[in-house]
């Protein structure tokens, strides 16, 4: 079950979007949890995912990204739950790149966003989410996405924007699923 954690203080842990860490062994594969562009990013229901280039492959032993959640009240309207998938990029080209595979290598399930934060950290961790021996990696270059689902009136959910990673590299861009995979610009890190 992946455990939540909420920011009250200075403490990075990771970022989705453009942000992710991923220790193995001791090595980390990719690191984008330092360069804080301060903006947010609300992907609404939509499926939205980075396509990053390991620093190298190896086995997934840890996973972390950042969130934040508003609601007009103390308390989400909806049940809001995530949904976190990792695919290889083995789709079909849009615009001349592979966009992810039709299935994903790993999919969380549905887990519960259980109230609005400031900033607030999933972690992934082998022998709870992954495979006691982690989550094994054979290529380098992938994409992760989040879904949100379940927001009620007032609701929001959304991920902060890193980018330059400090291990690994990824792409001033996003990819979107609305029924089909595009890419998107992100102006944010243009």
């Amino acid at each position: 079950m992946k455990k939540s954690l909420k920011r009250t203080d200075c403490l990075l842990i990771a970022t989705l979007w453009i942000g992710l860490s991923l220790p193995v062994s001791a090595a980390t594969l990719f690191d984008n949890s330092v360069n804080d562009l301060f903006t947010r990013f609300n992907p609404g229901s939509l499926e939205v995912g980075d396509e990053i280039n390991l620093a190298s492959c190896g086995n997934l032993t840890y996973f972390s990204f950042e969130y934040w959640g508003t609601a007009s009240g103390a308390n989400f309207a909806g049940s809001i739950q995530a949904d976190v998938r990792f695919y290889l990029n083995t789709g079909p080209n849009f615009n001349g790149y592979p966009t992810p595979a039709a299935l994903p290598f790993y999919d969380s399930g549905l887990f519960p966003v259980t109230s609005p934060t400031d900033r607030g950290t999933f972690i992934f961790t082998a022998g709870q989410d992954f495979p006691s021996s982690g989550l094994s990696l054979s290529s380098t270059d992938m994409t992760w996405s989040v879904q949100f689902s379940g927001m009620g009136a007032g609701d929001a959910v959304g991920v902060d924007i890193y980018s330059l990673p400090v291990v690994g590299s990824d792409y001033p861009d996003y990819w979107q699923n609305n029924g089909g995979w595009t890419l998107q610009a992100n102006p944010a890190v243009a």
